[in-house]
């Protein structure tokens, strides 16, 4: 091809833009991804999945110290090995690359950061808790001492300390503000996940499906009911509009489910190939989810290949033992919770197109909701 005399070097920039747009092009096609399906009012349209630290195994547990942003999850060895590391790295860090903060922590599973920056760890047979620069600080429980547990999964834990958790058996256990462990409730077969939503006075277990109890006031667990029909539970987490992000280890998928129970939308995880993809296909892509970053809308999920993340519009609900005070409202706590206006399966608001005039309704206009997920009567 001849080119006329002075023209090539006018050429230059835009050949030079062109090859870098079929370089990206090519890296892009190249990449797994991540399919974000939430309606606007949850994330804007585009909304991409970014790998934040890559694992070659498979990773669990997400749980941020809301004072300073740190993420903190854990590396899921084999079995029998008990140096399972404990993770940490802070996203909004450009030179933090990540590290085992903990680099043998008994077998830890889920994590919860307090509100001293302390982490709390499920691990085999213990519930401990570890001081911020990694040492153990105390055990606040352990098998065999009021009840018998495996390799405890996960928790939730309340403003006063005491907590629930699991241990992928039929039974959910309970530690009281005392430290005295008991078991909760029994039949829940292959009990992971759990929420712990005080001012609804419920506790909810991903096992089998997601499952909705009454907490009773020496802390039993009752009228065991289903919320949500979801195959392969594992994580679950909540935001401060009252939708629960459920976790499909099976699926690969996040479940965003309504306060109703109906689902809103989902985000279906495909990130890690070769030998990040420690499960193989779609089992073990996402596990398990929670929330930090600014202004606790950062959404962070663990899975074959380390942590990931993405923003959303609507922050997080923040646990009260991640809070100074403890408290989520200055109102009475123990209240009947005033959820958020419900979403539709469409994206829409509930109560967009009916009458101006229905009480308690936001009528044609359809305004996002902007009340707390739990307030006093």
């Amino acid at each position: 091809m001849s080119v006329l005399p002075g023209t090539y070097p006018r050429l230059k920039p835009f050949l030079r833009l062109l090859g870098l747009a079929l370089c990206a092009a090519g890296t892009a096609s190249a990449q797994q991804s991540a399919t974000v399906q939430l309606p606007d009012s949850i994330a804007a349209p585009g909304t991409q999945v970014l790998w934040i630290k890559k694992v070659q195994q498979f990773c669990e547990g997400p749980a941020v110290d809301l004072a300073d942003g740190t993420l903190y999850f854990t590396e899921q060895r084999d079995n029998n090995t008990p140096d399972w590391p404990i993770w940490k790295i802070n996203p909004a860090n450009p030179s933090d690359t990540g590290s085992r903060w903990v680099t043998s922590s008994n077998q830890s599973n889920g994590l919860f950061v307090d509100f001293q920056g302390r982490v709390i760890a499920a691990q085999k047979g213990k519930i401990v808790r570890y001081a911020k620069n990694g040492s153990v600080d105390s055990v606040l429980a352990t098998s065999g001492k009021g009840a018998t547990f495996g390799q405890a999964n996960d928790f939730s834990m309340a403003k006063s300390g005491a907590f629930y958790f699991t241990d992928l058996t039929s039974q959910v256990f309970y530690v009281d503000v005392k430290g005295v462990l008991k078991v909760a409730a029994t039949g829940v077969n292959s009990a992971n996940g759990i929420e712990w939503i005080e001012e609804e006075n419920a506790v909810y277990v991903q096992a089998g499906s997601n499952r909705r109890f009454d907490v009773s006031a020496d802390g039993s667990l009752t009228n065991g009911k289903t919320f949500f029909a979801i195959n392969g539970p594992d994580g679950c987490e909540v935001d401060s509009h009252g939708n629960f992000y459920l976790c499909s280890y099976t699926e690969g998928i996040v479940h965003v489910v309504n306060g109703k129970g109906i689902e809103i939308g989902k985000i279906t995880f495909n990130m890690a190939s070769g030998p990040y993809d420690a499960r193989g296909g779609a089992q073990g892509n996402i596990c398990n989810c929670h929330f930090g970053g600014a202004e606790n809308k950062t959404l962070y999920c663990t899975g074959d290949g380390g942590a990931y993340s993405l923003q959303l519009k609507i922050p997080g609900r923040k646990w009260p033992a991640a809070l100074p005070t403890g408290i989520l409202s200055p109102r009475n706590l123990l209240a009947k919770p005033l959820r958020a206006k419900a979403y539709r399966t469409d994206g829409r608001f509930w109560s967009q197109g009916m009458p101006a005039d229905l009480p308690g309704t936001e009528g044609a206009r359809g305004h996002e909701p902007r009340l707390p997920l739990f307030q006093g009567p």
